[in-house]
């Protein structure tokens, strides 16, 4: 079985799953409440979790077993630009789920082997998203990006749904290879690019622009309360969205939102 799997993707996804975590204490006073347990790490044994349904344990382990961005991106190194099939999705969960993985995890000041279930795995392996591949017209400016640590993230943020449309991709080819021109290139413009996309749809730039100045808009008319726009707010990517909007957040996003804005300017200028 292990014959369908790219080499390393294996110990990489296992190295995620056993690696040290720790349970905050809101999640370990449901768990307490939910098991009938003083301590959290008591209820969150193998003997006790095997005789619970696996949506209760899907439920009491997920918050400990959500991938990262910084997981996934540690995958980008094992993965084929096409990503791998159902099959090995399927071949890397019964591997997995046949080794009785443990995890260390801490509470409060105490830590224990925490089994990371079957219905866990698949969870995990479910939302690494292993499946998605690259789009083509992305795949030679990536395979070609000289600093291999940031080409892994950008591999990592490519394969995310968002620029899977064709339009989308030939959009952030564009942007990709305008900033590279400019010498103005920065991961984390990419990262926000990639969130902000995925919260408002762009099909192409002019829609981009428009959404990205009405986001610029937004935060310079309401400057007496915390929370900036509820409308807007409603709509953000995973790393825009927040409760509270407070100067240091305000200031990164309307950075990013002027820094795309240029690039979107200087795109249509070397037109």
């Amino acid at each position: 079985m292990l014959s369908s799997l790219p080499d390393g993707l294996l110990t990489c996804v296992r190295a995620q799953l056993v690696r040290p975590r720790e349970l905050s204490v809101r999640v370990g006073g449901a768990v307490c409440g939910m098991l009938n347990v003083r301590d959290p790490l008591d209820g969150l044994h193998r003997d006790l979790l095997q005789h619970r349904e696996p949506y209760e344990v899907e439920w009491l382990l997920s918050t400990l077993f959500t991938p990262t961005r910084q997981e996934r991106e540690a995958c980008e190194v094992a993965l084929p630009p096409v990503g791998i099939d159902a099959v090995a999705v399927g071949v890397l969960v019964t591997c997995l789920s046949a080794e009785a993985l443990d995890c260390p995890v801490l509470y409060g000041h105490r830590e224990a082997p925490v089994p990371v279930m079957p219905v866990v795995i698949e969870r995990y392996v479910r939302l690494l998203h292993l499946d998605a591949g690259i789009h083509p017209l992305l795949l030679p400016i990536l395979q070609g990006w000289g600093d291999e640590g940031v080409r892994l993230v950008l591999c990592s943020l490519a394969r995310r749904s968002v620029w899977h449309p064709e339009q989308r991709a030939a959009m952030l080819l564009d942007l990709l290879q305008t900033m590279r021109a400019r010498d103005a290139f920065r991961v984390e413009k990419i990262r926000f690019l990639t969130d902000f996309v995925g919260s408002y749809r762009p099909v192409g730039k002019p829609e981009l622009r428009s959404a990205l100045v009405n986001l610029v808009e937004a935060y310079h008319q309401d400057t007496e309360h915390p929370i900036f726009n509820q409308q807007l707010e409603h709509y953000q990517g995973e790393n825009l969205r927040s409760r509270y909007c407070g100067p240091d957040v305000k200031a990164y996003r309307l950075a990013m939102a002027h820094a795309l804005l240029t690039d979107l300017d200087c795109s249509s200028a070397m037109l």
